[in-house]
């Protein structure tokens, strides 16, 4: 079919949806019938469940005979729920996890276009999209999504504008996360779209294709659905990702008239829509927006933009109050961000934090207008923004298990660290980018350069911000977290914490040829550039539960001056870092009120509290008897708990970390790092003995039951965490158990010894693994958690495995450990309130008594929202 004849089918179903039946009365009979069938498809709601071409749409194959309780693999039909050219859709339940799905049955075993789906599909894991679970002989396996279609929705009328946009950036997110993945959609039309209770959801990637594929035949030129189709795929040209834009702003626009939309005829769209949706439509796709992420960003700036005043659910005078404040905050930002003023003052206001959140860390964008914060709410920890001038803090989707946020220089990107990994994202969302692995890491910085450096748990390491090859730093034996760039790019702060008279702030640059002990403090520190018409800026840091600044002169790199305080009673999060952040254009933050720290907190199956001890580290191991606990107490290295004195006694004295017990609970092995892993009598007599030499971190991390085994956890420079073992008698000689390029981390023995359980993040996301002990080639791995887990335990039974999720529910799971592993369908016990401890897929932070009924779990010490002070122009008044 040529690029001329497709061009005329499409006028003429145009104008056949526009004036009637009647305009094809005297077309060629042959375009009439393909013009009639495509009406057809329309009539029926939408268009093609199944991916198809031209020839299936036009051959109308005989459907395979499915009936409700036919068996494909393990998957019973319950009910069809629809019908395409290709095949048809089916409700089943997945008999093994009691999973009710979505299975899209080819008529045939897969063609080559069937497989290009799975694979497309297969590629794809966001909220905004429809999961595939897996791949039959002919047919596919997929979520199955509660809710209407978007075209059902607009069949009882248009959306409201805010609805329309609130969706279109939900629709462009999940298709920016696609793309990202060089996979575009090439179908997208309301009835591919699905609006549920959690958001939108995008269906039917059965037409995409991958921007790295090859050309398909000139027969499957005809793809997708001819009211939504891009210029470019009628001409014959190639689709790529701004096809999907053009058909988004088909949707958008019929989102907000109620109505389908020529490209030529969008002039009567709302003000607000009005420019986003026309460049959309742009004949050229160059001329149009040139990514989703791009789009889902303008279309967040258009939901914030001023509108009418409308009705709403607040009245009275706390809505009036509460909205004059909010103005006055939007109004001090904006008069402090525009023209530099001679005589500015500080101005100090209070930020409402979300209820019933816990803040984690912070960082301000360098142009001082935005402030990200690292919440936990409602279970789930990710970035949240904040804009000076805007109303509201907004959480950003796709930022699960984030911790350690920082800017780029031009305030667009932040990056981060979650599951293992260094990772990047645009202020506005979308695509989330990995750019390494970065095992345990605390602090990262971005220079003008393009350059970012970070400190993971070996050393400092930089890479390019777009992506590339990591180099490290040379500073042997010595661990640098937070580091902090200056303005020249080239030098940079950073923490040490070794030797007592070397521990605190260094400033240091990346070719290594000047470094100098700047201040004795362990804490997180930024360099804060001069006023101007000064050389003097400052190095503000954190004494004790103060925040600092050291007057710094640029030129000479040294203090031109005393350190004084700005601030008291700041909040400390984990590994020295304290809750404070600035920018060099005077915009101060910092979270108070969140002194108490964490506990340890007993919870039944139901999550009932049952009981506390204070003063909890980042490891909580329960004595084989039940009666002590192990843990890495303040004010550091590790200590026992007596349960009935509630009494703890120090352990280790020389830096030790992440203790675990001896089977019999006579001997605890613990790491020290840069030196390797050792065991110690639990009762504190004696000198601790070496089992382990490491001159990277080695950390145990179980004991298996008959007391032969350590496991323990690895960096390696290349894989990095690897999972290994060494015999705690005889030559000692660790060997491999678990060894890939992701991160294996948190290995538990079952307590039959014969199995392991431990987290990878190989499928891009942390999950809950196990394999048989010792290690066998073809011995086989076993996916237990769904969606996300880490820290898994055993139920010392044998019978049950604990984990807690990407939300923070404590999941529990029926295991089989007989002679092949089973495992049955996770579900929830109780919500966590469990505290991040610095690295999600790193210490273990609860542990269950030996009953299986009771959690040990380290919490925050309160439940109050504790609250962010802002300051603007804090250096007004300080000395220069």
């Amino acid at each position: 079919m040529t690029p001329e004849r497709l061009q005329q089918i499409e006028e003429l179903y145009h104008s056949a949806r526009e004036r009637g039946a009647a305009v094809l009365a005297d077309a060629d009979p042959e375009l009439r019938r393909e013009v009639e069938k495509l009406l057809a498809e329309d009539t029926e709601g939408g268009g093609k469940l199944l991916d198809q071409s031209a020839a299936d749409l036009l051959a109308g194959a005989p459907a395979p005979q499915i009936t409700p309780g036919t068996q494909l693999g393990p998957y019973k039909i319950e009910a069809r729920l629809g019908k395409g050219g290709m095949g048809q859709v089916f409700r089943a339940v997945d008999t093994r996890l009691g999973r009710t799905v979505a299975i899209k049955v080819s008529n045939e075993r897969f063609s080559d276009r069937f497989e290009q789906e799975s694979r497309a599909i297969a590629a794809l894991n966001h909220p905004n999209i429809c999961t595939l679970h897996d791949v039959g002989a002919n047919y596919l396996v997929m979520e199955l999504v509660e809710g209407e279609t978007l075209a059902a929705r607009l069949k009882r009328g248009k959306l409201t504008i805010e609805q329309a946009i609130r969706f279109g950036a939900q629709i462009a997110e999940g298709l920016a996360a696609a793309h990202a993945k060089g996979i575009i959609h090439r179908d997208l039309k309301p009835a591919n779209v699905m609006l549920t209770k959690s958001g939108v959801k995008v269906l039917d990637f059965g037409l995409a294709k991958s921007m790295n594929a090859a050309n398909l035949t000139a027969s499957d030129a005809i793809v997708g659905t001819p009211a939504y189709m891009a210029p470019e795929l009628f001409e014959g040209k190639a689709a790529d990702s701004r096809t999907d834009i053009f058909s988004l702003g088909l949707v958008l626009a019929e989102m907000v008239t109620g109505k389908r939309t020529h490209p030529g005829q969008a002039g009567s769209l709302p003000p607000l829509l009005d420019r986003v949706v026309k460049r959309c439509l742009e004949h050229d796709p160059d001329e149009r927006w040139q990514s989703a992420r791009d789009l889902k960003w303008e279309l967040e700036v258009s939901a914030s933009a001023p509108a009418a005043a409308t009705s709403g659910p607040w009245n009275g005078r706390l809505a009036g109050a509460v909205a004059a404040v909010a103005l006055l905050l939007a109004a001090l930002a904006w008069l402090y961000f525009r023209a530099p003023s001679p005589a500015r003052e500080p101005v100090r206001m209070s930020v409402l934090l979300p209820e019933k959140s816990h803040p984690l860390s912070l960082a301000i964008s360098a142009d001082g207008r935005a402030i990200a914060v690292v919440l936990v709410k409602d279970g789930r920890q990710q970035i949240w923004i904040r804009a000076l001038d805007s109303l509201e803090m907004t959480p950003l989707d796709g930022t699960d298990g984030a911790a350690n946020p920082f800017w780029s220089p031009d305030s667009r990107s932040i990056g981060y660290f979650a599951d293992g990994r260094l990772k990047r994202i645009d202020r506005s969302g979308g695509p989330v980018q990995t750019l390494c692995d970065s095992m345990g890491a605390l602090g990262g910085t971005w220079n003008q350069n393009g350059e970012i450096l970070f400190g993971d748990l070996v050393r400092l390491k930089k890479i390019p911000a777009r992506g590339g090859a990591v180099s490290h730093l040379a500073n042997e034996g010595v661990r640098e977290i937070y580091p902090f760039f200056l303005p020249d790019g080239r030098h940079f702060l950073a923490t040490q914490n070794p030797r007592p008279t070397e521990a605190g702030v260094w400033l240091r640059m990346l070719d290594g040829s000047d470094s100098r002990h700047i201040l004795p403090d362990v804490s997180n520190a930024q360099f804060i550039g001069p006023l101007p018409g000064s050389n003097v800026g400052a190095v503000v840091f954190t004494r004790r539960d103060t925040l600092m600044a050291l007057p710094f002169d640029v030129r000479r790199l040294e203090a031109a001056g005393d350190p004084f305080p700005v601030a008291r009673g700041i909040a400390g999060g984990s590994e020295s870092c304290w809750m404070a952040a600035a920018s060099n254009q005077g915009t101060l933050a910092y979270v108070s009120g969140q002194q108490n720290g964490w506990q340890y907190v007993w919870r039944d199956r139901q999550g009932r509290k049952l009981g506390a001890f204070p003063n909890a580290g980042a490891v909580a191991m329960i004595s084989p008897d039940g009666k002590r606990l192990l843990g890495d107490q303040p004010p550091g290295d590790n200590w026992v708990l007596d349960f009935a004195r509630g009494v703890a006694t120090r352990l280790t004295f020389e830096g030790a970390f992440n203790p675990v017990w001896s089977p019999d609970g006579r001997y605890v092995a613990y790491s020290k790092h840069g030196t390797g892993i050792f065991r110690k009598l639990a009762n504190g007599a004696g000198q601790p003995e070496l089992l382990v030499p490491a001159q990277n971190l080695a950390v145990p991390e179980s004991w298996s039951p008959d007391g032969q085994f350590i496991v323990y956890g690895q960096i390696n420079n290349e894989t990095a965490a690897d999972l290994l073992a060494v015999p705690v008698n005889g030559d000692r000689k660790p060997f491999i158990v678990v060894q890939t390029p992701a991160t294996e981390n948190q290995g538990q023995f079952s307590p039959d010894g014969h199995w392991l359980a431990y987290t990878s993040n190989e499928s891009g996301q942390s999950e809950i693994y196990v394999i048989p002990f010792p290690p066998t080639a073809g011995g086989g791995k076993w996916l237990v958690s769904r969606g996300g887990g880490v820290q898994a335990r055993w139920n010392r039974n044998g019978k049950e495995l604990f984990y807690i999720s990407n939300d923070s529910q404590m999941m529990s799971v029926e295991v089989n450990t007989r002679s092949v592993f089973q495992s049955g369908t996770p579900h929830p016990l109780f919500q966590t309130d469990i505290v991040d401890t610095g690295i999600r897929n790193g210490p273990i932070s609860w542990d269950v008594a030996p009953d299986g009924n009771r959690f040990l779990i380290i919490t925050p010490s309160s439940s109050d929202t504790p609250s962010l002070t802002v300051v603007l122009n804090w250096r007004a008044g300080t000395p220069k």
